[in-house]
Protein backbone atom coordinates (compact mmCIF):
# COMPACT_ATOMS: atom_id res chain seq x y z
CA UNK A 1 0.00 0.00 0.00
CA UNK A 2 1.51 3.61 -0.69
CA UNK A 3 0.32 6.39 0.91
CA UNK A 4 0.18 9.74 -0.88
CA UNK A 5 -1.30 12.99 -1.02
CA UNK A 6 -3.34 13.68 -4.07
CA UNK A 7 -5.80 15.77 -5.36
CA UNK A 8 -9.36 16.47 -4.95
CA UNK A 9 -11.63 19.26 -5.42
CA UNK A 10 -14.70 20.49 -3.14
CA UNK A 11 -17.47 22.56 -4.68
CA UNK A 12 -20.23 23.64 -2.30
CA UNK A 13 -22.59 26.36 -2.10
CA UNK A 14 -22.59 29.80 -1.27
CA UNK A 15 -25.13 31.55 1.25
CA UNK A 16 -28.27 31.68 -1.21
CA UNK A 17 -31.97 32.01 -0.41
CA UNK A 18 -32.05 28.81 1.76
CA UNK A 19 -33.91 29.72 4.96
CA UNK A 20 -31.48 27.33 7.93
CA UNK A 21 -28.56 28.13 10.24
CA UNK A 22 -24.96 27.33 10.77
CA UNK A 23 -23.87 25.95 13.50
CA UNK A 24 -22.63 29.53 15.03
CA UNK A 25 -22.31 33.02 14.52
CA UNK A 26 -25.50 33.00 12.07
CA UNK A 27 -26.38 37.07 13.68
CA UNK A 28 -22.69 37.39 11.35
CA UNK A 29 -25.55 37.30 8.62
CA UNK A 30 -27.10 40.02 8.94
CA UNK A 31 -30.43 39.63 7.21
CA UNK A 32 -29.21 37.54 4.43
CA UNK A 33 -30.89 34.22 4.33
CA UNK A 34 -27.85 31.16 4.71
CA UNK A 35 -27.87 27.18 2.83
CA UNK A 36 -29.04 24.68 4.98
CA UNK A 37 -26.33 23.50 7.46
CA UNK A 38 -25.77 20.29 6.39
CA UNK A 39 -24.72 18.51 2.58
CA UNK A 40 -24.09 15.03 1.31
CA UNK A 41 -23.20 14.68 -2.30
CA UNK A 42 -21.23 13.32 -5.21
CA UNK A 43 -18.13 15.13 -7.22
CA UNK A 44 -16.86 14.12 -10.37
CA UNK A 45 -13.64 15.40 -11.69
CA UNK A 46 -11.84 15.27 -14.34
CA UNK A 47 -8.54 16.99 -15.56
CA UNK A 48 -5.56 16.65 -17.83
CA UNK A 49 -2.38 18.83 -18.25
CA UNK A 50 1.00 18.67 -19.47
CA UNK A 51 3.72 17.54 -16.80
CA UNK A 52 7.98 18.75 -16.59
CA UNK A 53 10.40 15.92 -15.86
CA UNK A 54 12.17 17.54 -12.95
CA UNK A 55 14.53 14.27 -12.98
CA UNK A 56 14.97 10.95 -14.74
CA UNK A 57 16.94 7.81 -14.14
CA UNK A 58 17.45 4.88 -16.37
CA UNK A 59 19.06 1.87 -15.09
CA UNK A 60 20.09 1.79 -19.40
CA UNK A 61 23.34 3.24 -20.00
CA UNK A 62 23.01 3.71 -23.72
CA UNK A 63 19.33 4.88 -23.82
CA UNK A 64 19.92 7.32 -20.83
CA UNK A 65 22.76 8.69 -22.62
CA UNK A 66 20.54 9.46 -25.78
CA UNK A 67 18.45 11.86 -23.22
CA UNK A 68 21.19 14.56 -21.97
CA UNK A 69 17.91 16.87 -21.23
CA UNK A 70 15.01 14.73 -19.79
CA UNK A 71 13.00 18.05 -19.71
CA UNK A 72 12.96 18.09 -23.62
CA UNK A 73 10.27 15.35 -23.41
CA UNK A 74 6.17 15.77 -23.85
CA UNK A 75 4.35 15.16 -20.50
CA UNK A 76 0.87 14.39 -20.32
CA UNK A 77 -0.87 13.46 -17.33
CA UNK A 78 -5.03 12.82 -16.98
CA UNK A 79 -6.98 11.55 -14.22
CA UNK A 80 -10.49 10.93 -13.08
CA UNK A 81 -11.46 11.31 -9.73
CA UNK A 82 -15.68 10.63 -7.78
CA UNK A 83 -15.64 10.91 -4.34
CA UNK A 84 -18.57 11.15 -1.66
CA UNK A 85 -18.55 14.54 0.30
CA UNK A 86 -20.09 15.22 3.51
CA UNK A 87 -20.28 18.85 4.54
CA UNK A 88 -21.58 21.76 7.15
CA UNK A 89 -21.44 25.06 7.60
CA UNK A 90 -19.57 25.55 10.70
CA UNK A 91 -20.26 29.24 10.68
CA UNK A 92 -21.50 31.91 7.63
CA UNK A 93 -18.37 32.61 6.39
CA UNK A 94 -16.48 28.52 6.50
CA UNK A 95 -17.96 25.13 5.55
CA UNK A 96 -15.78 22.00 6.29
CA UNK A 97 -16.17 19.03 4.69
CA UNK A 98 -15.36 15.23 4.11
CA UNK A 99 -14.39 13.13 1.25
CA UNK A 100 -14.20 9.73 -0.01
CA UNK A 101 -13.64 8.44 -3.39
CA UNK A 102 -11.24 6.68 -5.93
CA UNK A 103 -8.88 8.25 -8.14
CA UNK A 104 -7.63 6.85 -11.46
CA UNK A 105 -4.49 8.11 -13.10
CA UNK A 106 -2.64 8.36 -16.24
CA UNK A 107 1.22 9.80 -16.65
CA UNK A 108 2.70 9.60 -20.27
CA UNK A 109 6.38 10.08 -21.67
CA UNK A 110 6.72 10.44 -25.46
CA UNK A 111 10.06 9.34 -26.36
CA UNK A 112 9.10 10.01 -30.20
CA UNK A 113 10.90 13.54 -30.07
CA UNK A 114 14.41 11.68 -29.65
CA UNK A 115 13.81 10.82 -33.14
CA UNK A 116 15.04 6.75 -32.36
CA UNK A 117 13.37 3.96 -34.58
CA UNK A 118 11.50 3.10 -31.84
CA UNK A 119 8.07 0.55 -31.94
CA UNK A 120 4.85 3.12 -31.59
CA UNK A 121 4.12 0.88 -27.97
CA UNK A 122 7.73 1.86 -26.82
CA UNK A 123 7.62 6.05 -28.01
CA UNK A 124 4.79 6.60 -25.63
CA UNK A 125 5.55 4.98 -22.26
CA UNK A 126 2.59 5.14 -19.96
CA UNK A 127 2.07 5.13 -16.35
CA UNK A 128 -1.24 3.77 -14.67
CA UNK A 129 -2.40 4.01 -11.29
CA UNK A 130 -5.73 4.13 -9.07
CA UNK A 131 -6.15 4.07 -5.37
CA UNK A 132 -8.77 5.63 -2.50
CA UNK A 133 -8.93 8.84 -1.54
CA UNK A 134 -9.72 9.87 1.60
CA UNK A 135 -9.65 13.53 3.32
CA UNK A 136 -11.05 16.70 3.39
CA UNK A 137 -10.84 20.46 3.45
CA UNK A 138 -12.24 23.95 3.96
CA UNK A 139 -13.99 26.68 2.38
CA UNK A 140 -14.20 30.25 2.92
CA UNK A 141 -17.09 32.81 1.35
CA UNK A 142 -18.31 35.97 1.68
CA UNK A 143 -20.98 37.95 -0.40
CA UNK A 144 -23.50 40.77 -0.78
CA UNK A 145 -27.07 40.67 -2.25
CA UNK A 146 -25.75 39.73 -5.67
CA UNK A 147 -22.02 39.10 -5.56
CA UNK A 148 -19.91 36.50 -3.69
CA UNK A 149 -16.11 35.41 -3.30
CA UNK A 150 -15.03 32.18 -1.86
CA UNK A 151 -11.46 30.38 -1.29
CA UNK A 152 -11.62 26.18 -1.21
CA UNK A 153 -8.65 24.60 -0.23
CA UNK A 154 -8.64 20.61 -0.21
CA UNK A 155 -6.55 18.07 1.63
CA UNK A 156 -6.21 14.38 0.74
CA UNK A 157 -4.51 10.91 1.23
CA UNK A 158 -4.88 8.03 -1.18
CA UNK A 159 -3.56 4.26 -0.86
CA UNK A 160 -2.60 3.95 -4.53
CA UNK A 161 -2.08 0.68 -6.77
CA UNK A 162 -0.52 0.47 -10.30
CA UNK A 163 2.19 -0.64 -12.66
CA UNK A 164 4.72 0.72 -10.57
CA UNK A 165 5.54 2.42 -7.18
CA UNK A 166 4.04 6.05 -7.29
CA UNK A 167 3.61 8.61 -5.08
CA UNK A 168 1.78 12.12 -5.87
CA UNK A 169 1.47 14.94 -3.65
CA UNK A 170 -1.12 17.76 -4.42
CA UNK A 171 -1.55 21.10 -3.16
CA UNK A 172 -4.55 23.03 -4.47
CA UNK A 173 -6.08 26.46 -4.02
CA UNK A 174 -9.44 27.49 -5.64
CA UNK A 175 -10.33 31.22 -5.68
CA UNK A 176 -13.76 32.50 -6.75
CA UNK A 177 -15.99 35.28 -7.29
CA UNK A 178 -19.35 35.51 -9.21
CA UNK A 179 -22.75 37.55 -9.12
CA UNK A 180 -26.24 35.62 -7.89
CA UNK A 181 -29.22 35.97 -10.54
CA UNK A 182 -32.10 35.56 -8.88
CA UNK A 183 -32.33 33.35 -6.07
CA UNK A 184 -31.53 29.99 -7.76
CA UNK A 185 -28.59 30.85 -9.91
CA UNK A 186 -24.88 31.80 -9.45
CA UNK A 187 -22.11 32.11 -12.20
CA UNK A 188 -18.45 32.86 -11.23
CA UNK A 189 -15.01 32.93 -13.04
CA UNK A 190 -12.08 31.69 -11.15
CA UNK A 191 -9.45 29.34 -11.11
CA UNK A 192 -7.14 26.62 -9.69
CA UNK A 193 -3.54 26.86 -8.55
CA UNK A 194 -1.92 23.72 -8.36
CA UNK A 195 1.28 22.19 -7.35
CA UNK A 196 1.88 19.04 -8.01
CA UNK A 197 4.96 16.43 -7.09
CA UNK A 198 4.66 12.67 -8.45
CA UNK A 199 7.40 10.03 -8.46
CA UNK A 200 7.27 6.96 -10.02
CA UNK A 201 9.88 4.17 -9.63
CA UNK A 202 10.41 0.33 -10.77
CA UNK A 203 11.46 -1.89 -13.69
CA UNK A 204 10.25 -1.84 -17.37
CA UNK A 205 10.72 -4.09 -20.42
CA UNK A 206 11.09 -1.68 -23.33
CA UNK A 207 11.08 -3.02 -27.05
CA UNK A 208 13.56 -0.67 -28.83
CA UNK A 209 13.18 -2.52 -32.30
CA UNK A 210 15.27 -4.01 -34.07
CA UNK A 211 17.15 -1.18 -35.16
CA UNK A 212 18.09 -0.11 -31.28
CA UNK A 213 20.58 -3.24 -30.59
CA UNK A 214 20.44 -2.63 -26.33
CA UNK A 215 19.32 -5.43 -23.98
CA UNK A 216 15.87 -3.64 -22.41
CA UNK A 217 14.70 -6.52 -19.86
CA UNK A 218 13.88 -5.18 -16.91
CA UNK A 219 15.16 -1.93 -16.92
CA UNK A 220 14.94 0.18 -13.46
CA UNK A 221 13.88 3.45 -13.35
CA UNK A 222 12.90 6.37 -11.46
CA UNK A 223 11.10 9.58 -12.60
CA UNK A 224 10.05 12.88 -10.83
CA UNK A 225 7.43 15.36 -12.29
CA UNK A 226 5.80 18.49 -11.50
CA UNK A 227 3.05 20.57 -13.06
CA UNK A 228 3.94 22.46 -16.56
CA UNK A 229 1.70 25.41 -15.66
CA UNK A 230 0.89 26.20 -11.81
CA UNK A 231 -2.65 28.53 -12.69
CA UNK A 232 -5.11 28.35 -14.99
CA UNK A 233 -8.66 29.81 -15.30
CA UNK A 234 -11.94 28.21 -14.52
CA UNK A 235 -15.80 28.93 -15.23
CA UNK A 236 -18.70 27.85 -13.04
CA UNK A 237 -22.31 27.41 -12.75
CA UNK A 238 -24.65 26.53 -9.29
CA UNK A 239 -28.06 26.02 -9.32
CA UNK A 240 -30.67 25.56 -6.39
CA UNK A 241 -33.34 23.02 -8.01
CA UNK A 242 -35.27 23.40 -4.67
CA UNK A 243 -34.50 24.24 -1.07
CA UNK A 244 -33.05 20.76 -0.37
CA UNK A 245 -31.40 19.88 -4.03
CA UNK A 246 -28.11 21.74 -5.84
CA UNK A 247 -25.67 20.79 -8.60
CA UNK A 248 -22.74 22.56 -9.82
CA UNK A 249 -20.61 22.52 -13.34
CA UNK A 250 -17.68 24.15 -14.04
CA UNK A 251 -15.06 24.01 -16.85
CA UNK A 252 -11.63 25.07 -16.54
CA UNK A 253 -9.21 26.10 -19.82
CA UNK A 254 -5.57 26.66 -20.46
CA UNK A 255 -2.66 24.86 -20.90
CA UNK A 256 -4.70 22.56 -17.67
CA UNK A 257 -8.17 21.14 -18.83
CA UNK A 258 -10.28 20.36 -16.24
CA UNK A 259 -13.97 19.42 -15.56
CA UNK A 260 -15.70 19.33 -12.64
CA UNK A 261 -19.54 18.40 -11.47
CA UNK A 262 -21.61 18.16 -8.13
CA UNK A 263 -25.09 17.58 -6.93
CA UNK A 264 -25.64 17.65 -3.26
CA UNK A 265 -28.44 16.89 -0.81
CA UNK A 266 -28.76 19.66 1.92
CA UNK A 267 -30.80 19.08 5.00
CA UNK A 268 -31.27 21.33 8.05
Amino acid sequence: MRIVRTLAIGVLALPLSVHADALFGNDLAGDRKLPRTWGIGVDYFDMSQPYQIDSLSLDLPPLAALIPDPSILPIDNEIEHIDLKVDVWVAPFLNVFAIYGQVDGTTRINLGVLGLPLPPETNSLAVNYDGDVYGGGVVLAIGGDRWFASLTGTFTETSLSGDFSSSVETTAIQPRIGLRFGDHTDMWIGGYSIDTEERHSGTISLDLGPFVPIPADDVAFAVDLSQDEDFNFSFGAHFMFSDAWEATVEVGAGDRNTMLANITRRFE
